[in-house]
């Protein structure tokens, strides 16, 4: 995950999870995979969303070069 992709995914998870700490959710669920248990289907939705999306913007770039 790329830094902006990963900025969108901390922004999405405190907004879907109604939670107010980045660092925490970086350092533990991000770099720690130390998801809760009742967020990590929901979780990995989205993080699958995201990576298809960054996926789908490097192929973008690379047409364009």
């Amino acid at each position: 995950m790329n830094d902006c992709t990963r900025d969108t995914a901390l922004s999405c998870l405190m907004s879907e999870f109604k939670l107010d700490n980045k660092k925490t959710i970086k350092k533990n669920w991000m770099i720690g995979g130390r998801i809760p248990e009742e967020y990590q289907e929901r979780t990995v939705i989205i993080f699958q969303n995201l990576l298809r999306e960054q996926t789908m913007k490097v192929r973008e770039i690379q047409v364009h070069l």
